[in-house]
């Protein structure tokens, strides 16, 4: 039994454009997977961001606290000095 050219052909088109197609498919999946973690990253390194401004604003109000706190220390250190000197 012989096999016809048109045959061949099928048999190894076949399987040939199947695989060619898998591939295909796995480069638009790894595609979107890429486009996914992209935006992904850009959500995190935006939350990530406003973080660290909201950071920096309560460094700033504690040095604020600080400085009264040191700022009241000196007042009574002053206060307790006239109290002993009478």
């Amino acid at each position: 039994m012989a096999v016809t050219d048109s045959q061949l052909y099928f048999a190894v088109g076949v399987p040939t454009f199947a695989v060619l197609m898998g591939i295909l498919v796995s480069a638009l999946q790894m595609n979107t997977m890429n486009a996914r973690f992209t935006s992904l990253e850009t959500a995190f390194n935006a939350r990530i961001g406003s973080l660290e401004v909201r950071f920096l604003a309560l460094e700033a109000r504690f040095d604020t606290l600080i400085g009264k706190v040191i700022e009241i220390d000196n007042r009574l250190t002053r206060v307790e000095e006239r109290l002993d000197r009478r």
